[in-house]
């Protein structure tokens, strides 16, 4: 009588501490995959702010560098003969235009997806006279 008294009760503690500890190790590994997912987002999301950073410090060298530039008046007089066809007194502006003379080079690029369908047609196609041809010897 004494054990099943004891089966009962451990029974009863199995039913109500069974799903408090599923419940328990349920919330953790949520947190766990939560915050390590949220870790490799972050991380992420630093590598892309560094990369960033690197461009901005360039593209700030480069201004710096033309603020210094700037400041010489013989670079202020040759960077506009140059950007917006001003001349000095006697010199002539002669436009020369490289769209003739140069190759063109197109950024297009070759689309694989009409090549992929021809196969295809092509593969089907063939497939459709084996078959029948198949057909002709079977029926001889």
């Amino acid at each position: 009588m004494a054990r099943k008294r004891k089966n009962k009760v451990s029974k009863r503690r199995l039913t109500f501490f069974g799903p408090v500890c599923l419940f328990i190790i349920g919330y953790f590994v949520f947190n766990l995959v939560y915050y390590v997912h949220r870790i490799l987002v972050l991380e992420t999301s630093k590598t892309d702010l560094e990369q960033q950073l690197v461009l901005l410090q360039d593209k700030e060298k480069s201004l710096t560098s033309d603020i210094q530039k700037l400041k010489d008046p013989e670079y202020i007089a040759r960077f506009a003969r140059e950007n917006y066809m001003y001349s000095k007194d006697g010199e002539y502006i002669i436009k020369i235009d490289d769209d003739g003379d140069s190759l063109e080079v197109s950024d297009k690029s070759f689309d694989y997806g009409y090549l992929i369908v021809i196969c295809f047609v092509c593969l089907f196609i063939l497939i459709i006279y084996i078959i029948k041809k198949n057909r002709k010897k079977l029926n001889r």
